[in-house]
């Protein structure tokens, strides 16, 4: 039934006759593997783009709904019911760090490139559309973590960023309040913290090295630890 390649298998979690199967070509079908029958079609056809590949796909546990995401940033959910409870979310949802850079640093841990920090110590991300463009206040509330943060805590900041194809386009970069950019303060809080620590860093840097040219000539002097 599939006419490009499939990633997504999934077994029913309780009907031995049933399997469910999803690709790159948009089709999800749902077969009776006893009669060898596809019981059920669905072709994931996205308005003025073709259709959107099928990445993943899991069942509920009570094997009433299943859930897909695609190539386009959708969350499909099929099922029996009422749908009005899902309609709460839009249509397309990325975290705004999804595509960000990485690097290594000299022990070779991954770090964000843009902030030098682990990418679990980072704080929540915001959500965003295919696009990179942020979604209102209400959706940001969805995000573990910014459950409970004010609304002027939502709002994040934009910047310019340079694509791999040369490409300058406008991107969540991180979180900057309106208060805080009319002060002219800080964009946050942790990015203060890790100027400071530089700041003080640099500075012990460059005593250890004022120290050391002002030292003993011969090699007998205290040693210091690093």
């Amino acid at each position: 039934g599939h006419a490009d390649e499939v990633f997504v298998l999934e077994t029913h979690p309780f009907d031995s006759r049933i399997m469910l199967s999803a690709g790159h070509d948009g089709n999800i079908f749902i077969w009776d593997i006893t009669k060898g029958t596809k019981t059920k079609h669905y072709f994931n056809m996205i308005e003025g783009q073709g259709h959107g590949a099928v990445f993943d796909c899991k069942f509920s546990p009570d094997g009433q709904h299943f859930a897909c995401t695609d190539s386009h940033g959708h969350l499909l959910i099929f099922g029996f019911g009422c749908s009005r409870p899902y309609e709460k979310i839009p249509d397309q949802m990325f975290f705004h760090t999804d595509y960000r850079p990485l690097i290594r640093d000299s022990n070779n841990y991954v770090l964000d490139e843009q902030t030098q920090q682990a990418p679990h110590l980072m704080p929540p991300p915001f959500l965003v559309d295919v696009d990179g463009n942020p979604h209102p206040t209400r959706y940001q509330r969805l995000v573990p973590g910014r459950e409970n943060c004010a609304d002027e805590h939502l709002i994040p900041q934009l910047g310019y960023v340079a694509t791999s194809d040369g490409e300058v386009v406008e991107q969540v970069i991180g979180q900057q309040t309106v208060d805080q950019d009319e002060q002219g303060l800080e964009p946050s809080i942790l990015d203060g913290m890790i100027r400071q620590l530089q700041l003080q860093q640099d500075q012990r840097t460059g005593a250890d090295q004022e120290s050391a040219s002002n030292g003993p000539q011969n090699g007998e002097g205290t040693p210091r630890r690093g």
